[in-house]
């Protein structure tokens, strides 16, 4: 039987406990490094941390851009592969408890055009596709496509 999932609030400290999946290494390249890019996201909004058996398996939350607005990142961890269903539920009402205790009425979402796992995970959260972001990304050539994610709405309870 699979250890308990749980969330628990973010620390910086959380990241490095990550085993990220190859989806999530190739969206943070030429990124600063993560212990970096954790301490900033803790600071820039509310975040989570989910644990299987006591083991950070991912980490996410939402950089509040301006009252009301937000861009909501996760680093999934390989843990995650092994309670996918229950990770995808706890992540949906986590994303509702942020939005709601953060007072957020729009969050949004930059997926990597390529990673279909991450859009399909976006869209289980209730985003949707708003458009194609060419070039959104730190690699100098600027390869990398991204698509926008949006949601906008009243937030279920």
């Amino acid at each position: 039987m699979p250890p308990l999932l749980r969330a628990t609030p973010f620390k910086p400290a959380h990241a490095a406990e990550l085993c990220l999946r190859p989806g999530a290494v190739q969206a943070l390249a030429g990124l600063p490094p993560l212990d970096e890019l954790a301490r900033a996201y803790h600071a820039a909004g509310p975040a989570w941390t989910a644990l299987s058996g006591g083991t950070a398996i991912a980490c996410g939350g939402v950089v509040r851009f301006w009252p009301g607005v937000g861009e909501c990142w996760c680093w999934a961890g390989l843990g995650v592969d092994v309670l996918p269903v229950a990770f995808a539920r706890l992540a949906g009402l986590l994303l509702v408890r942020l939005a709601r205790e953060g007072r957020f009425h729009r969050l949004q979402a930059h997926v990597r055009a390529d990673d279909e796992r991450a859009a399909r995970f976006a869209r289980h959260l209730g985003f949707t596709l708003e458009g194609c972001c060419p070039g959104y990304s730190p690699a100098q050539s600027g390869q990398a496509t991204h698509n926008l994610y949006g949601r906008f709405r009243t937030w279920k309870e």
